[in-house]
């Protein structure tokens, strides 16, 4: 029997909407927003609502509590298990500015009406990453309750989305318990809204602020202008600068004509990419060459550039100081470490009164591309949608997966289900019935396969 042979699943899954949207509904609807950028009692309240929904689903469920803000861990047992898996899940979110959404509510859960994927469900964090956690869930309870003896841990951390900084305290804490065959990871992005496919590696990071003080006070650029420095102006000459240099591509390993050929497959489209992210322009549109910058090369970006006037109107001075924020997507085989000592090193030598410092930093990671467990990801995905999933990478980052990788020594392995106009970090975020279908059902069947 394979992971298509489970009949009356796809029907049970159907049936699970309800308790889909009721459950995304109550958790969309309590304002997990990342430590340090809100009140953390409302992560703390994300998380003990978090605990109920795993707990009345039959697992046992604590919240562990770490020098941040708690992890929820939940554990669907079974007496004679013949694998255990940990699936990984964050339910903390991006912060959200009211102006940009429609209506100005981004907590308010709404349920749209679509006709190709049957309901849209808004609200932020209903695709980063609420929904796909209840999916893993749901596809667990339904695997269970059909026999697979498989013992399924749900880690749901509450710090993603500022670099997991106190990850490793779950880790250490609960490091017994968490131990299983595999690890599984649904925070991650098919390429395009109708091919499935399975992630096999993500980008690294490496976050920086630059800051420059070059006078006591702004002064009027009419009498000083010309003889004052101008620390806005000398920042962007460096950041153009560190653009041009090859420091931070050093350690690239190039993909391999088989995973190129996997990136073809994808059916990548470069009009559905812009419509998705709502970007004007790009640097290049042949599909090839836009996968393997986003997937398989460093980045340096900037993220703000802070100093002198910025109200309305013109105030002609020379600021006394600037910031600049940016930060490195490193790709495997890459070391953020030595990246960013290389940053440090390039920056003494071209402006010496720049002061530099290193922010979060996140490993990249591979995951295998064969195996039981990516074996029975493919199929279920395949078995569940009717297309072939394709492997590509992702460009973001997931900082607990290294981690895991590292503190636990067992292999993660992804299975996406987001779509790229889902809205990942971007206003009008949403999660689609269609989607959170295909979740339960690949979870099931992955699932029971990995139980005979």
């Amino acid at each position: 029997m394979n992971s298509a042979d489970l009949p009356g699943l796809d029907d049970e899954v159907l049936q699970s909407e309800a308790w889909f949207r009721s459950n995304l509904r109550s958790l969309v609807e309590l304002p997990t927003v990342s430590p340090g950028m809100s009140d953390d009692r409302e992560i703390v309240a994300g998380c003990h609502a978090a605990r109920e929904i795993l707990a009345s689903v039959g697992a046992t469920a604590e919240l562990v509590g770490t020098r941040g803000t708690p992890t929820v861990i939940g554990r669907l047992r079974h007496p004679d298990a013949r694998m255990r898996v940990v699936v990984y899940n964050h339910i903390d979110v991006q912060p959200a500015d009211t102006a940009t959404w429609d209506g100005g509510q981004p907590f308010h859960f709404a349920v749209d009406p679509h006709p190709e994927r049957t309901f849209l469900y808004r609200g932020r964090g209903a695709t980063d990453d609420k929904g796909p956690a209840l999916c893993a869930v749901r596809g667990a309870k339904l695997a269970i309750d059909r026999g697979a003896k498989i013992d399924v841990t749900f880690v749901w951390e509450s710090e993603e989305e500022v670099g997991s900084p106190h990850f490793t305290d779950v880790l250490t804490a609960r490091h017994d318990d968490l131990m299983a065959d595999a690890v599984i990871v649904s925070d991650t992005i098919w390429p395009t809204a109708e091919q499935p496919a399975v992630s096999t590696g993500l980008r690294g990071a490496l976050h920086a602020t630059m800051r420059l003080r070059t006078a006591g006070k702004e002064a009027h650029s009419g009498l000083v202008g010309g003889v004052a420095r101008n620390p806005i102006k000398e920042l962007c000459q460096l950041a153009t600068a560190i653009d041009a240099s090859d420091f931070w591509h050093a350690g690239v390993t190039a993909p391999d004509e088989d995973e190129i050929a996997g990136f073809l497959a994808a059916g990548f489209d470069p009009d559905y990419f812009m419509h998705a992210h709502d970007l004007h322009h790009v640097t290049t549109r042949d599909p090839l060459e836009m996968m393997l910058r986003i997937w398989t090369r460093p980045t340096f970006e900037l993220h703000g550039l802070g100093g002198g006037y910025t109200g309305r109107g013109t105030k002609t001075i020379v600021p006394d100081a600037a910031e600049l924020k940016c930060s490195f997507r490193l790709v495997p085989d890459q070391d953020p470490m030595a990246i960013g000592e290389a940053l440090l090193a390039f920056v003494r030598a071209a402006n010496p009164e720049v002061e530099v410092t290193l922010g979060g930093s996140f490993r990249p990671y591979r995951a295998a591309t064969t195996g039981a467990v990516h074996r029975a990801i493919v199929d279920a995905l395949h078995a569940t949608t009717g297309r072939c999933p394709v492997t590509v990478r992702e460009g973001g980052s997931i900082g607990a997966v290294p981690m895991i990788a590292r503190e636990l020594g067992i292999p993660v392995h992804f299975l996406p289900l987001s779509l790229p106009d889902h809205g990942y970090h971007a206003p009008n975020e949403y999660f689609d019935w269609r989607q959170a279908r295909i979740g339960i059902g690949s979870f099931a069947r992955v699932f029971t396969t990995l139980a005979r």
